[in-house]
């Protein structure tokens, strides 16, 4: 049995095979648009490529969202009301991968196109914060387990709770829309001078550099109900839940100071409100957690939603609550949920055991050295291929080079671990400020996150829990902090991924290589990408973006392309 699913904000694509996934991408990576939240065309194409099939030979199609929710005609869900996923969404673009003349024919009703469609495609929409539960729970390495999902909202929900176990979810709490962190975060980056839903990390980034001065008045703004276990805000303070071009209100502005427009200079002020917002939004994290522990009598979560993605909560979540195991979905944004809308439905709809577990994250495109090879041709660059690429790419590590590494198959998620990312010597203080300047062209105040071999990673973190999907924040030991500065973050802790031997054993064996010839077990990554551009997917879009930064050396499969050895034009 084959599930497909679906979803199109934060567009993405996964299928599964009798319980286990086999292929899963954004569409970004395919059509070059970052956070592109077309449907799915090219990553539904990929899916059924790898699973070798048709879309008729689909037997569940899932949708992570329950359109019956974004029409409800409420007042307080004015901006939610009109989101697109409407009933005919899906079906008008799944007419699009039917062929044949009776796919073509102009059907025009609502009710033709949906009675069309049931003779050919069995399609199921999928509560949206049940699809983030799934993607958590049903794919973690636990039998049992509480369950927390927190994003801007869906399905009217911004925030729910549950107990997983086995194959079942339960939900035990939620809030309700317009109550909700991530629309709240998505107003204060747009405060702040940055575009919502695309530049909330910027806000996590920023606020290492400032103090919570702000920190009062955002407590009185942003609470957690520990009694109903429900989130609540002053929404004097917003406008997200009513149309209108920005999402604080004059309120908010009386009480921080005017607004920071794109390209004004960041302000003390501005990096103090980005700090105190941060501390603000971890504590409630902590203080939700705390809730939920005591509630379940569990020490083992499951974190999904996009705010999972704050990594700097999740490493406080696992330092300073009862739980001690925590597993965050490396795709915790709504991507993530085409993949838990298949599990959902594998597991608690057809009441399936679990079979599968998620141990790596590389479920995209990935290229043989004869695909790669003839790119490099097409292309009129001059390359070597090489015997030992792993110990080459170290050594030019070392010497201070900073690479692109391309190999394997591509990471579904919005961090590169190896097998799409640029890669540098951590011990270089001065490294971060050129990486950031001359290949990635974003803000000085973007940190890298260390990779580092799973066997040592005790010998530089304070904490032994593995973060293999680089969703964590840990502290870093104190006399380790000079010897990695450039993946040090100011308050001396770092967003760390842990290398297991077996699950990626190339990249495992280019930083025991690097080990080799420095001592240190340890390197900087990155996502191989330019400001604003997706990760790239293709041998194509690798050549180009090398070309188009700073980056000294491409090792591409087992080749290798060094700018200084091309050939004069």
């Amino acid at each position: 049995m084959y599930i497909l699913g679906l979803n199109d904000s934060t567009s993405a694509a996964a299928i599964i095979k009798e319980g286990k996934l086999i292929a899963a991408a954004r569409e970004e990576r395919f059509n070059r648009v970052k956070f592109s939240d077309s449907y799915p065309m090219e990553a539904v194409d990929y899916c059924l490529g790898v699973a070798g099939v048709t879309l008729k030979d689909i037997e569940h199609i899932v949708f992570a969202w329950n359109p019956g929710h974004e029409i409800e005609p409420q007042d307080t869900m004015a901006a939610v009301r009109y989101h697109k996923h409407f009933l005919h969404y899906i079906p008008n673009n799944l007419l699009r991968h039917i062929g044949g003349d009776k796919s073509n024919k102009r059907i025009t009703r609502i009710d033709e196109r949906i009675e069309f469609l049931k003779g050919e495609l069995n399609i199921h929409f999928i509560p949206h914060h049940y699809s983030h539960a799934a993607s958590a729970f049903f794919v973690s390495p636990y039998e049992k387990a509480a369950v927390f999902t927190i994003d801007a909202y869906g399905d009217d929900i911004t925030h729910q709770f549950f107990i997983g176990e086995g194959n079942n979810l339960d939900s035990v709490g939620k809030t309700m829309f317009p109550h909700s962190m991530g629309q709240v975060y998505a107003a204060i980056t747009q405060y702040l001078g940055y575009r919502t839903n695309s530049d909330e990390w910027k806000i996590m980034g920023l606020a290492a550099y400032g103090e919570p001065e702000y920190y009062d008045q955002f407590a009185k703004i942003i609470n957690f109900d520990k009694k109903k276990g429900e989130l609540r805000f002053d929404l004097d303070f917003f406008t997200y839940y009513i149309w209108s071009p920005r999402r604080y209100s004059d309120k908010f502005i009386e009480t921080f100071g005017s607004e920071r427009y794109p390209n004004e200079e960041l302000t003390k002020r501005h990096i103090n409100i980005a700090a105190s917002f941060q501390k603000r939004v971890e504590d409630i994290a902590l203080d939700m957690c705390v809730y939920l522990a005591e509630k379940t009598k569990l020490n083992t979560l499951c974190l999904a939603g996009g705010v999972a993605m704050n990594s700097k909560m999740n490493g406080r979540i696992l330092s300073e609550t009862p739980f001690t195991k925590v597993w965050v979905q490396p795709s915790a944004d709504d991507a993530g949920c085409s993949l838990g809308a298949c599990f959902y439905y594998w597991n608690q709809i057809l009441r399936n055991k679990r079979s599968f577990v998620m141990e790596h994250d590389y479920w995209g495109p990935g290229f043989s050295d004869t695909e790669i090879k003839e790119a490099l041709d097409d292309s009129l660059v001059f390359y070597e291929c090489l015997e030992n690429p792993e110990k080459e790419a170290a050594k030019s590590i070392s010497e201070n080079k900073v690479i692109a590494w391309f190999q394997g198959r591509m990471e579904f998620g919005q961090r590169a671990l190896g097998n799409r990312s640029i890669l540098a010597d951590a011990r270089d203080p001065g490294m971060k400020e050129k990486i950031n300047r001359l290949i990635k062209h974003r803000e000085w105040y973007r940190p890298f996150a260390p990779s580092v071999m799973e066997e040592f990673q005790k010998d530089y973190f304070t904490t032994e829990f593995p973060s293999s999907f680089m969703q964590m924040v840990y502290p870093v030991r104190e006399e380790k902090r000079a010897i990695i500065p450039a993946v040090v973050h100011k308050d001396g802790t770092a967003r760390l991924q842990t290398v297991n031997k077996d699950i990626n054993h190339r990249y495992w064996k280019l930083i025991d290589e690097f080990r080799k010839i420095t001592g240190v077990a340890l390197i900087l990554n990155t996502s191989f990408n330019d400001n604003d551009e997706p990760i790239v997917c293709t041998p194509n879009d690798a050549i180009r973006t090398f070309f188009g930064t700073g980056i000294h050396e491409l090792y591409i499969g087992n080749y290798r392309v060094v700018k200084s050895k091309q050939p004069a034009r």
